[in-house]
């Protein structure tokens, strides 16, 4: 498991967490890259990572012993060289990732416009979302007009170029993440880092296309993302309702 409490200082990334990887990681390149779970810390962004020639020795021995462990030779290293190799090892089946991002883009995309249509999404003055109640609220004049069920799937950085998935972020509460580890879930049985990962190097493309994945996963209504200093927070809408339609009738001529 990495260690947010010990830190590494790297020549290349500067002081970053521990984490732990098989030297074969280290050394190579599409050599598999196969992840330890720690029940304490389940929502860990860097779990301890060895090889498929690691993977197949710890199977056969059945658990990790003298041999499994010398065969692995766990190196410690850097939360930024960890995301390095990582990229580097990972194997997947890209067409399924692109059929998955396609099917769920071709999903989302029709109940997006009946959304932003029926609720007037991007004709509001103030839009707020509040973690404790998991709603996005646009407003005018002060005033709730529309109320959505929102969940979130994550978080671009615009600054640091990376994509962190919403059960990786523990600034966000359970009640507004908890969706997003269903395709955490999926990204194991597919084999695909983009959903297993809970950080890694993506522009605010990607950022749509995780999110959609959430979408289709959980038939949501639309999609949503608001601006920060430090980049963008996205959402998906299950939900939404006028709850004061009757003021704002003449304005949107509804």
């Amino acid at each position: 498991m990495s260690d947010s409490e010990n830190k590494v200082e790297c020549n290349t990334h500067g002081s970053t967490n521990a984490t732990f990887l098989c030297r074969h990681l280290i050394e190579g390149e599409k050599r598999g890259f196969n992840l330890g779970v720690d029940p304490e810390n389940p929502d860990d962004l860097w779990p301890d990572a060895w090889c498929d020639e690691c993977e197949e020795v710890l199977e056969a021995e059945g658990e990790w012993n003298d041999k499994s462990e010398k065969f692995a030779d766990i190196k410690l290293l850097c939360s930024g060289c960890y995301e390095d190799i990582r990229d580097r090892n990972w194997v997947q089946d890209e067409d399924v990732f692109h059929d998955l991002v396609k099917s769920s883009f071709s999903f989302i995309e029709p109940r997006h416009q009946v959304f932003l249509s029926k609720y007037k999404a991007g004709e509001h003055e103030r839009w707020d979302w509040y973690q404790e109640t998991a709603k996005l609220v646009f407003s005018h004049n002060g005033k709730p007009q529309v109320e959505a069920d929102i969940q979130f799937s994550g978080t671009n950085s615009t600054k640091s170029n990376t994509w962190m998935w919403a059960w990786a972020n523990d600034s966000l509460e359970e009640k507004v993440k908890s969706s997003s580890r269903d395709i955490k879930a999926l990204g194991e049985e597919l084999g695909l880092k983009q959903l297993v990962a809970g950080r890694y190097t993506a522009t605010e493309v990607d950022g749509w296309e995780m999110t959609s994945v959430l979408a289709k996963h959980l038939n949501a209504i639309g999609v949503y993302r608001t601006p920060s200093d430090t980049g963008f927070t996205y959402m998906v809408i299950t939900k939404a309702k006028w709850v004061n339609k009757n003021k704002i009738t003449k304005l949107f001529g509804l």
